[in-house]
C-alpha cells in the first residue's frame, strides 16, 4: 500500500509539471513571471545549470508560465541550445537549428548576466499603466537583438531589448524595454486613441519642437523635417560620421529614433543644414491655411510639408528656410513653397508653375 501511495503521487507529481499544474505552485502561472520575482528565479536556475557566462539569442516568458532560453553553448560556441524552466526544475540543453537570422552567434547573441530579470516587475507595471487601454495584461515577453542591416550583414545585429505584448480587453499593443530595465516606449500606433490623433496642432507641434530640443539639441544640424497628419520624420547627420543620416520621428508615441538602417547623406549644391532654433514648427498650421486657399483646389487634403534650407538655384548664393505644401485632392494636386518669414517662393498646380519668385 505505501508504494501504491508513492507511486500515485510521483505520478500526480509528474503530471502537474507536465500540463502546467499552477495549485501546487511548481510552476510559476498567470502573470507570475511579470509580478513578482519567478523571472529572476528562473534566470539564476538556469544561469546555474550552465555554470559559466553565455549569450543568449532569445529569452521567451509568456502568460502561461513558460520561461525558455536559446543560449549559446560556452564550452562549443558553434552550437545554440534550448533550456526551460518548469516546475522550479530546468531542462535541457536541447539542439536548436540556427537560421540565417541567427547564423553568427558571435553577433546575434547577448550576454545573459547582462539582462536585469529583477526589473521585470517593474517595467511591467510601467508598461501597462501607460498603454491606457481597458484590461491591460502582459501577454509574454520577448528578449533579443533588433533587427538591422550593417554594411556587411543583415538580421539580428540591433540593440538587445525586451519587446513586451500587452492585450487588452478590445486592444493589444507593445511596449520595449532596455536590458537593464528601463521602459523604452509604448507603441499606441494600432489604437483607436491613434485613429483620432492629428499632429498637425499647434499644440501637438510644440510638443515635437521641444522634444526634439531635448533629444537632439537646440543647434544640432538637421537636414530636413517632412509633417504628416500623425507623424512628423527628421533626418540629421550622424554627429560620429556626417556622411550617413539619424532619423528620428515624433507622434503619438512620442519621440523615437528609427534606428533600423543607416541612411547615406544625400546633399545637394542647393540645400545647407539648418538647426531647431531656426524655425517654429508650430507655424506649420499657419503655412497651411494660406496655402490651402492659394492653390484654389476645393476641399484638397494636406499630403505633406517638407522643411529645407536651400537657395533658389544653383547660381544664388543666399540660402533661405523653406516650407513646401503639398496637397492632393483626386487627380489634382499642387504645392506651394514659402520662406520662413511667410513670403511665398513659388507655386505649382496639376504640373505648372502659377508663380514663382526670381
Amino acid at each position: 500500500m505505501k508504494n501504491l501511495i508513492t507511486l500515485c503521487c510521483t505520478v500526480s507529481l509528474l503530471m502537474c509539471v507536465g500540463s502546467g499544474c499552477r495549485r501546487l505552485g511548481l510552476i510559476p502561472g498567470g502573470k507570475s513571471y511579470f509580478e513578482d520575482g519567478s523571472a529572476q528565479k528562473a534566470a539564476a536556475a538556469i544561469r546555474g545549470e550552465i555554470g559559466k557566462p553565455f549569450n543568449v539569442t532569445e529569452v521567451f516568458i509568456d502568460y502561461n508560465g513558460e520561461f525558455r532560453v536559446k543560449a549559446q553553448d560556452p564550452n562549443n560556441p558553434k552550437n545554440l541550445d534550448e533550456y526551460k524552466y518548469v516546475g522550479g526544475f530546468v531542462t535541457g540543453p536541447n539542439p536548436v537549428k540556427i537560421g540565417a537570422i541567427n547564423d553568427n552567434l558571435e553577433k546575434t547573441g547577448f550576454p545573459f548576466d547582462e539582462i536585469n530579470f529583477a526589473a521585470i516587475p517593474e517595467f511591467a507595471r510601467e508598461a501597462i499603466g501607460k498603454s491606457g487601454i481597458e484590461g491591460a495584461n502582459i501577454y509574454r515577453m520577448t528578449f533579443q537583438r533588433g533587427f538591422a542591416i550593417s554594411e556587411n550583414d543583415a538580421g539580428s545585429l540591433g540593440k538587445g531589448r525586451w519587446l513586451i505584448e500587452i492585450k487588452g480587453t478590445r486592444e493589444n499593443i507593445t511596449a520595449t524595454a532596455s536590458p537593464d530595465g528601463k521602459l523604452l516606449g509604448v507603441d499606441l500606433s494600432h489604437t483607436s486613441r491613434a485613429a483620432d490623433y492629428k499632429l498637425i496642432t499647434k499644440e501637438e507641434l510644440e510638443k515635437a519642437q521641444n522634444a526634439l530640443k531635448n533629444a537632439l539639441g537646440a543647434e544640432r544640424k538637421i537636414l530636413d523635417i517632412t509633417i504628416y497628419e500623425k507623424n512628423l520624420g527628421v533626418s540629421a547627420p550622424n554627429p560620429q560620421n556626417p556622411n550617413v543620416q539619424d532619423s528620428y520621428q515624433f507622434g503619438i508615441n512620442g519621440l523615437t529614433n528609427k534606428e533600423f538602417v543607416k541612411m547615406m547623406t544625400i546633399k545637394f549644391p542647393t540645400q545647407e543644414d539648418f538647426t531647431l532654433n531656426d524655425l517654429n514648427l508650430p507655424d506649420a498650421v499657419a503655412f497651411i491655411e494660406k496655402a490651402k486657399t492659394r492653390i484654389a483646389i476645393p476641399d484638397a487634403a494636406i499630403s505633406y510639408i517638407i522643411i529645407k534650407r536651400e537657395k533658389n538655384s544653383i547660381t544664388s548664393k543666399v540660402f533661405h528656410i523653406t516650407w513646401s505644401v503639398y496637397f492632393q485632392k483626386g487627380v489634382n494636386s499642387g504645392w506651394v513653397s514659402y520662406y520662413n518669414d511667410g513670403n511665398e517662393v513659388r507655386v505649382y498646380k496639376n504640373g505648372e508653375i502659377i508663380s514663382e519668385k526670381k
